[in-house]
C-alpha cells in the first residue's frame, strides 16, 4: 500500500470513529495524525510535541495524550510496552515483525533481530486467519536487574 493511500485510510478511519461518537475532528487531532503517519518507527508523545512545535503548531501535552488514546481506540496506532516508563506507540497500518525483550523489573525494552525465529513465525499458518504482522514480547530480567538481584543475595549472605 502506498503512503498516500495509507494516510488517507487512517484519516478516514479517524473521522468515522469521531463521527460515530459525536466528537469533533479538530485541526489539532488532524495535525497529530499527520505526524503519526509520517513516523518511520515507534514514537513517544514527547516526539510528537517536539515535531509539532517545530511546525509552529502549539499543543498541550494533554491534547497529545488524549489524541493518542483516540487514535489507539480507532485502530490507527498501537501502544507498545514502555521502556523505562516512557509511553511508546507505532502506526497500526504498517506491517510489523517485532521481537522485543522486556525487563519485568525495570521495564527496559530492547528490539531483537532473529531471522530464524522471524522465519518460523511467518511460516506458521492458522485456520481462518491471515497474519499481517506480529509482535513477540519476551519477558525476563535484563543484565542490570539480574546484577542487582545477585548483589542483594551476596550482601545478605555476608
Amino acid at each position: 500500500m502506498n503512503e498516500e493511500k495509507r494516510k488517507s485510510e487512517a484519516e478516514s478511519r479517524l473521522r468515522q470513529y469521531l463521527s460515530e461518537r459525536h466528537l469533533r475532528c479538530t485541526p489539532e487531532r488532524l495535525a497529530i495524525l499527520g505526524v503519526v503517519m509520517d513516523a518511520r518507527g515507534p514514537f513517544t508523545p514527547a516526539d510528537l510535541l517536539t515535531e509539532l512545535s517545530g511546525r509552529d503548531f502549539r499543543l498541550s501535552q494533554a491534547t497529545v495524550y488524549n489524541t493518542l488514546k483516540l487514535l489507539e481506540a480507532a485502530s490507527v496506532v498501537r501502544h507498545r510496552p514502555s521502556s523505562g516508563g516512557v509511553e511508546t506507540y507505532e502506526c497500526a497500518s504498517r506491517v510489523y515483525e517485532h521481537l522485543t525483550l522486556v525487563c519485568s523489573r525495570c521495564g527496559r525494552t530492547r528490539e531483537l533481530r532473529d531471522a530464524e525465529l522471524t522465519k518460523l513465525i511467518k511460516l506458521r499458518r492458522y485456520p481462518s486467519f491471515v497474519m499481517s504482522g506480529f509482535d513477540l514480547y519476551i519477558h525476563g530480567l535484563c543484565s542490570r536487574c539480574r546484577g542487582v538481584g545477585r548483589a542483594r543475595r551476596t550482601a545478605k549472605e555476608k
